[in-house]
């Protein structure tokens, strides 16, 4: 993991280097041919999946789904996880939206005004979120260990200009983890809030690093029939 962050964050210095020089910086033609190879090199040496972006933000593709309807999981023995993005008028004139990963997995944009839910076996997973310009990811946004417990649920409230006081809404705002503008928050303070949002792309079952199922997959998730909490 240390190796892959190490990478990472070679890549973004890349990026961000490259993203000025195309801006106009520095239009010397022979540099942006250089700076272009050490960004493929840096992608090249990077033991996790980038992914390219595929979310447009709400300026260009407003979410449209249902507004928000609680549901089971597919497993009882399942987390479910929620995280949801409270409009803006910021938020509305995004061209492109943050993606977010799990263990290096690339899952779902998050636009304003909307909602993504994803279902977990019990465990600890690196969850983040990356902002892309064009085809590349340029900055994490967040990122933090995702620690969760089967047949329990979770609510994760992205907002990067009204984060909320944590202590102000939580009797025990120790149990909530938060990293830049993910904040964990109590499930009736997130319920007044995600019921006016609406789903923008389908929810995600996500079994474990190269293991996802459609969430109508008609199968237990589990090789026993055994409590899961907890890897």
């Amino acid at each position: 993991m240390g190796n892959s962050r190490q990478a990472l964050r070679q890549v973004e210095s890349a990026c961000y280097y490259y993203a000025r020089v195309i801006a106009g910086e520095n239009n010397n033609m022979q540099w942006r041919i250089v700076l272009l190879a050490i960004v493929l090199t840096s992608l090249s040496a990077c033991s996790i999946q980038l992914g390219i972006p595929r979310t447009n933000g709400a300026f260009i593709d407003a979410v449209e789904g249902k507004t928000f309807e609680p549901i089971d999981t597919l497993d009882p023995r399942n987390a479910m996880v929620y995280i949801y993005r409270p409009d803006s008028e910021w938020g509305y004139e995004e061209v492109q939206a943050p993606t977010v990963f799990v263990d290096g997995q690339q899952l779902f944009g998050l636009k304003s005004g909307g909602y993504e839910w994803l279902e977990l076996h019990g465990g600890t997973y690196d969850i983040y979120s990356r902002r892309p310009m064009g085809v590349l990811f340029l900055k994490t946004v967040f990122q933090l260990p995702l620690e969760v417990e089967g047949g329990k649920t979770y609510y994760f409230r992205y907002s990067e200009l009204n984060p909320v006081v944590i202590e102000e809404i939580a009797d025990e705002p120790e149990k909530y983890v938060q990293d830049g503008p993910l904040q964990q928050v109590p499930e009736a303070f997130a319920l007044r809030e995600i019921k006016h949002l609406r789903l923008d792309e389908p929810g995600v079952y996500f079994g474990g690093v190269g293991y996802e199922e459609p969430r109508w997959a008609p199968f237990w998730t589990y090789d026993d029939k055994d409590t899961v909490s907890k890897k």
